[in-house]
C-alpha cells in the first residue's frame, strides 16, 4: 500500500494469508454460490480432412490475455475504495482439480459428484482481501474472514508498493502484522490484476486463486 480451510491465511506459507495451502464479472453484493458453472468446451479441432496434418491447439493463453481487460491502472483498481476482493472458487484453478477428482470418483453419479464438489469448495471459505489507506497516507494490506456479511481482520500488515505493470501490481511488506492473528509476512507479495473486477496469486500449493470484487460487505 492462506493454509487449506482458511483463504485468509497465506502460506509464507504462501497459504497462511491466502486461501488453503486465488471471468471478469461485475461486483457483487454478496458472494457467489459454492458449487456451480461448467467450463466452457474446447473448441472443436478442424475437420476430418485436416485430421493428422492441423497443428495441435493452441496452449491455453495467460489469464492476464483472456476476458475483458481493465480499463485504470493496476494499482488503482487494487487499492480501490469500498472494496474486498473475495474467493472465487469457480474461477479458481482449485476447482478444476476437484472437478477432476469427482468426476473419477463419482462416475456417472451426478448426486455423489456434487457432494464431492460441495467437500472441495468447502475447504476454501470466502476469505479475501481489501487494501486501506490511513491518515498518515500508509497503505495497509488486510486479509479478511467472512462471517455473514461482516468481515473480520485477520492479518493487517503494512506495505508499498514495490513494482507495478499493466496487470500485476508487487507490494512489500514494510512492517509488523498487526492483525488478529498476526505473522510473519512475506518479503513481497504479487497480485495479478487482468481486469477491474478481479484480482489473483499464485498459490505454490493450490495454483492461481482468484478473488472477486464485492461491495456492500461490512468490515468490522
Amino acid at each position: 500500500m492462506q493454509r487449506r480451510g482458511s483463504v485468509a491465511a497465506w502460506s509464507f506459507a504462501v497459504c497462511s494469508l491466502v486461501v488453503g495451502c486465488g471471468g471478469g464479472s461485475k461486483p457483487a453484493e454478496s458472494p457467489e454460490p459454492a458449487v456451480e458453472a461448467s467450463e466452457k468446451p474446447p473448441a472443436s479441432g478442424a475437420g476430418s480432412s485436416a485430421e493428422g496434418s492441423a497443428p495441435q491447439a493452441e496452449a491455453k493463453k495467460p489469464a492476464a490475455e483472456e476476458g475483458p481487460k481493465a480499463t485504470r491502472s493496476a494499482a488503482d483498481i487494487l487499492t480501490a475504495p469500498d472494496v474486498v476482493y473475495l474467493f472465487s472458487f469457480n474461477d479458481s484453478e482449485p476447482k478444476q482439480a476437484a472437478e477432476e477428482k469427482c468426476d473419477k470418483k463419482a462416475g456417472s453419479d451426478p448426486k455423489k459428484k456434487n457432494e464431492c464438489m460441495a467437500a472441495a469448495r468447502k475447504a476454501f471459505p470466502a476469505d479475501g482481501h481489501r487494501f486501506k489507506k490511513d491518515e498518515k497516507e500508509q497503505w495497509w494490506w488486510i486479509t479478511v474472514r467472512q462471517n455473514g456479511n461482516k468481515l473480520v481482520s485477520l492479518h493487517k500488515i503494512p506495505v508499498e508498493i514495490a513494482e507495478e505493470t499493466a496487470t500485476s501490481v508487487t507490494l512489500k511488506p514494510v512492517g509488523k502484522d498487526k492483525g488478529s492473528s498476526p505473522i510473519t509476512p512475506p518479503a513481497q507479495i504479487v497480485f495479478e490484476v487482468p481486469n477491474d473486477y478481479q484480482i489473483a496469486i499464485q498459490d505454490p500449493k493450490s495454483g492461481r486463486l482468484v478473488f472477486q470484487a464485492k461491495v456492500g460487505v461490512v468490515s468490522e
